[in-house]
């Protein structure tokens, strides 16, 4: 395993999806460029397959989420991680 991929492991930027929100359009799956979505056939939701496939700063599926059901860290959550991470080498 690359250096680098151990290292994304540790970075917890991911999408969540709230379900209560999702009108199950598949957007999330259609525009994510990375692969991060898969749909389940047993529930019938996107559910997040891959979150380490997602690209740091990367918003593009909650940009495109027309009913709000994405939600990422936040900047202030991401600088956090980020300084946490340098600190420990």
């Amino acid at each position: 395993m690359s250096d680098f991929h151990t290292r994304r492991e540790k970075f917890p930027w991911f999408p969540t999806i709230n379900y209560d929100a999702c009108k199950l359009d598949l957007e999330c799956l259609n525009s994510c460029p990375h692969g991060v979505f898969e749909w389940d056939a047993a529930t019938g939701r996107p559910f997040v397959a891959h979150p380490t496939s997602c690209l740091l700063g990367c918003d593009t599926c909650l940009q495109n989420c027309k009913n709000h059901a994405i939600s990422l860290p936040n900047r202030r959550e991401f600088r956090a991680q980020l300084r946490r991470l340098r600190e420990r080498g």
